[in-house]
């Protein structure tokens, strides 16, 4: 019955830490290039959203995956409590400043695209800019802003409940 046994071999932590801290390191660097990529697809190329929908795919199922992944375990809860023992900042407070420079950052977007195709030049350019900049400020910043509170306050809540329920067992 030597065959069915198996064996649990001594792993190193160092080598566990380091290579998990490399798989994360490629993650954000295939998050970067996966941006760049859509962002020169939407600028340059004057792609629509058809053409980049495999990127906006893999932002999304990555980004639930681990999302989902770090509730359901614990640690989502657990690195919101490290994280406000360290920074000035509570991270409910930070996950809002994400929300309001996200907004910004689209309302730009929105708003100097709008210049480029819809202006003819001159006042009215700026005149697009302004409005569809203000607009979007308007949507989006709310919008944003209250969505990534309640998902971190929801998130939080669950990742809380899993890690009691893990304590428990």
């Amino acid at each position: 019955m030597k065959w069915w046994t198996v064996k649990k071999k001594s792993v190193d932590e160092r080598i566990v830490n380091t290579r998990n801290k490399l798989y994360k390191e490629t993650y954000i660097l295939v998050y970067i290039l996966f941006g760049i990529s859509v962002i020169v697809k939407i600028l340059y190329f004057d792609q629509n959203i058809r053409m980049m929908i495999t990127e906006i795919v893999i932002f999304g199922v990555a980004s639930l995956y681990y999302g989902t992944r770090s509730i359901l375990l614990g640690l989502y809860s657990d690195e919101v409590e490290i994280h406000d023992q360290r920074s000035k900042l509570p991270m409910s407070i930070k996950n809002v400043i994400w929300g309001l420079g996200i907004g910004v950052a689209l309302a730009l977007c929105f708003g100097i695209r709008s210049a480029i195709v819809y202006g003819d030049g001159g006042l009215h350019s700026l005149q697009t800019f302004f409005i569809v900049f203000i607009a979007s400020i308007m949507i989006y910043i709310p919008f944003l802003s209250v969505a990534m509170l309640l998902t971190h306050h929801f998130a939080n809540q669950a990742s809380k409940k899993a890690a009691q329920k893990d304590l428990d067992d």
